[in-house]
C-alpha cells in the first residue's frame, strides 16, 4: 500500500519509527567502522612488534647459519595465537626455516616480498629485515588470520541488532502514545464525515478537541452540519412524498450536472438498471455502458436534440443486465438552461420489458398463426367462428369475412351431425382432443383433416372459448392407400421372384455338380494314361515331348482340383445343416493338425486365442477353417517368420470370428472380387489354387445366417472375418491351448 494511502495513525508512527531506525542504524554503521579502523591499526602494530623483536633474536642464527637457533625463535610464537605462519629467508632470499614446520613449504612465498605490512584476503602479512651491524642478513615472514576481527564484528553485529530492536520497541510504544494526540481529533472528524455520508444523517456532530486548527476545523464541520439539517427537512416532506408516488409506480429518478458530467440515481433507478443501490459511481460513460450497444446512437441523438431544440428529452432504450438479461426502459426529462446554456438534466425512467414483451409476443403469435399452412380456428362456447387465419383460407375456401360470427358447422360432413358437440364436451372439461375426420370445403368437396382441439382460458382461469387446429391430409390419406396397395403388389411380386430365383439355384446347383461330376471320368482317363504314356514311354520322347506330358498331367490335376471344388461347392448349396454345439477351439486345433504336413520346415507361429462354442453344421465350419488357414499358410511362404492369429473380438458393435496372417496381403480395391467363383488376385505362378475356395466359405457362412469380409493392405498381411447366428465372445472356461 502506498504512503498516501495509509491512515493518519499510520503515517504518524511510520515517520517516527523510520527516523529512530535511520538514526541508530548510521549510528551502528559509525561506530563499526571506527571500530575497523583503530583494530586493524592496532593489530598492525603488535604484529610489527613481534617482527622487529623476532628479527633482532634471529641475526646470530642467520649469521652462523645455525638452523636449530632460528627454528627455536620461530618456535616462540607459538604464545601468539594470531601468528598462524612465519619463515627466516637467507640473504639470498631462500627459504630457511618454517612455521610451523609441519606445514608444505609451498604454503609460504617462494621469495620474500616488499618490506612492510599489508592486508591480503582474511590475513595480515609482513615482510621484515633481518639486520645485523648495517648489513642485511635475510628476512622474517609473519602471517596474521584477522579471524579475532570478524568475531568481534559478530559481536558488534549481534550487539547492534539487539540495540536496534530493543529501540524499536521503545520507539514503537511512544509513537503510539504520541500518536494518539494527535490523530485522535482527526480521525474523530472522519468517522464522524463518513457516518454522516452513509447515514446520510444530518443531526450528527463531532466531538471539539482542543483549541488548535483541527478544533476549528470541527466547529466549522459543525456549523456547516447545521444548515445542511436545516435545508434537508424543509425538503424531506415534500421529497418523501413524491419518492412513495415514483416507486409506487415503478419510476426511477436521476439529475445528470452537465458540468461535471456527473449523474445522480436514486436507489430505484439502481434497480432499473439491474445492480445494487450505490454501486453506480455517477459517470455518464458508466451509465452508457449498460445501455444496448445497438440503442446507443439513437440514446445520443436524442439527447442531442433535447439540449439543441430545448425541447423535453423521451426516449426508449434496452439495457443489458449484468446477469445478461434485457431489459426495456423509457426516460423521459427536461433540461435546465442558464443563460441559454444547459447545466444540468433531470427525469424519471421507467421499466416497460413487459409491456414490450406482450407485445412482441402477441406480433409474434399473430404472426405464426398467420404464417402457418395449417387451419388455425378459433370458436366461442357456442362454436361461433371468432378468428380465422390466412391457412383456414386456403384449407377451405371461406375468407375470414365470410366465417367470423358464422357458426363452425358450416364445416361439418353430414354423416357426423354429433361430432361439434362431443368436441364442446371434451373443451369444456378442459381436454385436448386429437382425431382425425372429415370436413367440407367450400363448393362442397370433402376432405380428410387431422384435429387437434384445446380449451382456451381467460387470466383467471376460465374456459371462455376453444382451438381448433386443423391439418389437411388428404394427400397422405391417398398415399398411404396407394402405398398399401403398392405394398401388396410388392409382396406377391417378391413371393414370386423368390420362387423363380430359388428354382433356378436349384437347377444351377443341380446343373453344376452333374456337369462337375461327369467332368471326373475323363479327367481320370486323361490322368491315367499320361502317366502310363510319362512312365513307359518318356525315355523315347524328346525334352519338348516330354515338358508337353508334364503340362498335360499338371493340367489334369489342376482340372481335377477344381471339379473337386466345384463338387464341393455344390454340395454346400444343396446340403442341409446339421446344428450341434461345436468348440470351434478343439475344430482349430484339429485344423491346425492338419496342416502340419504343408508348414514341415517353416517356422510358424500359431497364436490361438480362447474361442466360442456355437450352434453349427461342425463340417462345414471346420471346412471354414480349413479354407482359411489354408490360406494364410499359402500367403505366408513368403516370411521367413510367419504368424497366425485366431480369435474372437467386437466389430462395430458385433461379436465376429478372425483369422489374421503377416503375408503378403491384397489391394483392398479388388475386395469385391474376394467371395466369388473363380476369382483370384494373385498369379497361379505365384500361388497354386482354383479361385473356389472362399466362395465355398461365403456360401457356408451366409448358410450359417452370418457375413464374412476382409480387411488387408499389400505385403502387409490380411484379415478376414466372419459371424455365425447365435455368437458370442467365449467365457473363461472357453479357452484354446495355442498350438505352435
Amino acid at each position: 500500500m502506498a504512503f498516501q494511502d495509509l491512515t493518519i495513525k499510520r503515517k504518524v508512527m511510520a515517520v517516527i519509527m523510520v527516523t529512530s531506525v535511520a538514526v541508530l542504524l548510521f549510528t551502528a554503521a559509525a561506530f563499526m567502522v571506527y571500530d575497523l579502523v583503530t583494530y586493524r591499526q592496532t593489530m598492525v602494530r603488535h604484529l610489527s612488534t613481534d617482527a622487529s623483536i623476532i628479527a633482532d633474536n634471529s641475526t646470530a642464527a642467520l649469521a652462523f647459519k645455525n638452523e636449530s637457533d632460528a627454528q627455536q625463535v620461530l618456535a616462540a610464537l607459538h604464545a601468539d595465537p594470531h601468528v598462524v605462519a612465519a619463515a627466516l629467508y637467507d640473504g639470498q632470499g631462500n627459504l630457511y626455516v618454517r612455521y610451523p614446520t609441519n606445514q608444505s613449504q609451498t604454503a609460504f612465498p617462494a621469495a620474500p616480498g616488499q618490506d612492510g605490512q599489508r592486508f591480503e584476503g582474511t590475513s595480515l602479512n609482513i615482510f621484515a629485515p633481518v639486520i645485523k651491524s648495517g648489513a642485511r642478513l635475510g628476512t622474517l615472514y609473519l602471517q596474521s588470520d584477522l579471524r579475532a576481527f570478524y568475531t568481534r564484528m559478530r559481536l558488534y553485529s549481534g550487539i547492534a541488532l539487539l540495540v536496534l530492536l530493543g529501540s524499536l520497541m521503545v520507539a514503537f510504544i511512544i509513537s503510539s502514545a504520541l500518536q494518539k494526540r494527535i490523530s485522535a481529533p482527526i480521525l474523530a472528524l472522519t468517522n464522524t464525515a463518513k457516518l454522516i455520508s452513509e447515514r446520510r444523517d444530518y443531526s450528527v456532530r463531532a466531538a471539539k478537541m482542543g483549541g488548535d486548527e483541527v478544533g476549528l476545523l470541527t466547529e466549522a464541520f459543525n456549523h456547516m452540519l447545521t444548515r445542511i439539517q436545516e435545508q434537508t427537512e424543509a425538503v424531506s416532506q415534500s421529497g418523501h412524498q413524491l419518492r412513495l408516488a415514483l416507486e409506487a409506480s415503478g419510476t426511477g429518478t436521476w439529475d445528470w450536472n452537465l458540468k461535471t458530467n456527473k449523474i445522480a440515481w436514486d436507489e430505484y433507478n439502481h434497480i432499473l438498471h439491474g445492480i445494487k443501490p450505490g454501486t453506480f459511481n455517477g459517470d455518464y460513460e458508466h451509465s452508457i455502458e449498460q445501455v444496448h450497444t445497438d440503442d446507443r446512437p439513437m440514446l445520443a441523438q436524442a439527447i442531442a436534440q433535447t439540449l439543441q431544440n430545448q425541447t423535453d428529452f423521451n426516449a426508449e432504450f434496452r439495457v443489458t443486465w449484468p446477469d445478461g438479461s434485457l431489459h426495456y426502459l423509457v426516460s423521459r426529462g427536461r433540461a435546465i438552461f442558464e443563460g441559454g446554456q444547459a447545466v444540468r438534466m433531470t427525469g424519471v425512467t421507467a421499466d416497460i420489458t413487459g409491456r414490450r414483451e406482450a407485445e412482441e409476443l402477441r406480433s409474434f403469435l399473430a404472426a405464426i398463426v398467420q404464417s402457418s399452412d395449417d387451419a388455425i380456428i378459433g370458436k366461442d362456447l357456442q362454436s361461433n367462428v371468432v378468428s380465422w387465419n390466412l391457412g383456414a383460407e386456403r384449407m377451405f375456401g371461406y375468407t375470414a369475412a365470410e366465417m367470423l360470427g358464422q357458426p363452425v358447422t358450416h364445416l361439418l360432413s353430414p354423416d357426423r351431425p354429433e361430432e361439434e358437440s362431443h368436441i364442446l364436451q371434451e373443451a369444456i372439461h378442459g381436454a385436448t382432443h386429437q382425431f382425425e375426420t372429415v370436413r367440407i370445403r367450400k363448393g362442397g368437396q370433402p376432405i380428410d383433416v387431422s384435429l387437434t382441439v384445446s380449451p382456451i382460458r381467460s387470466a383467471r382461469g376460465e374456459i371462455i372459448g376453444i382451438s381448433s387446429i386443423a391439418r389437411d391430409i388428404t394427400e397422405r390419406k391417398r398415399a398411404e392407400e396407394q402405398i398399401q396397395r403398392m405394398n401388396l403388389e410388392l409382396e406377391q411380386r417378391v413371393q414370386d421372384r423368390t420362387a423363380e430365383l430359388t428354382a433356378a439355384n436349384r437347377d444351377m446347383e443341380a446343373f453344376t455338380y452333374s456337369v462337375a461330376h461327369d467332368l471326373r471320368a475323363p479327367l481320370r482317363h486323361i490322368d491315367a494314361f499320361s502317366r502310363i504314356l510319362h512312365d513307359d514311354f518318356a525315355g523315347g520322347l524328346p525334352a519338348e515331348a516330354r515338358r508337353y506330358l508334364e503340362n498335360i498331367r499338371n493340367g489334369s490335376r489342376n482340372m481335377s482340383h477344381l471339379v473337386d471344388d466345384l463338387l464341393n461347392l455344390a454340395r454346400v448349396g444343396r446340403q442341409g445343416l446339421k446344428h450341434q454345439p461345436t468348440s470351434l477351439g478343439g475344430l482349430v486345433k484339429d485344423v491346425v493338425g492338419d496342416l502340419n504336413r504343408d508348414t514341415e520346415g517353416r517356422q510358424i507361429e500359431w497364436r490361438i486365442q480362447p474361442l466360442p462354442t456355437v450352434e453349427c453344421d461342425s463340417g462345414l465350419m471346420k471346412q471354414v477353417y480349413a479354407n482359411l488357414l489354408g490360406n494364410a499358410v499359402k500367403y505366408t511362404r513368403p516370411r521367413a517368420h510367419a504368424v497366425i492369429e485366431v480369435g474372437c473380438r467386437k466389430v462395430n458393435g458385433d461379436t465376429a470370428l478372425f483369422v489374421s496372417d503377416n503375408g503378403v496381403g491384397f489391394n483392398m480395391k479388388y475386395a469385391d472380387k474376394l467371395f466369388g467363383v473363380f476369382q483370384r488376385l494373385h498369379r497361379a505362378e505365384e500361388f497354386e489354387g482354383t479361385g473356389v475356395g472362399l466362395a465355398t466359405v461365403d456360401r457356408i457362412v451366409r448358410k450359417h445366417g452370418g457375413s464374412i469380409w476382409a480387411e488387408a493392405a499389400e505385403n502387409k498381411g490380411a484379415t478376414f472375418y466372419f459371424t455365425v447366428a447365435g455368437l458370442e465372445e467365449p467365457g473363461q472356461d472357453q479357452a484354446s491351448d495355442p498350438e505352435s
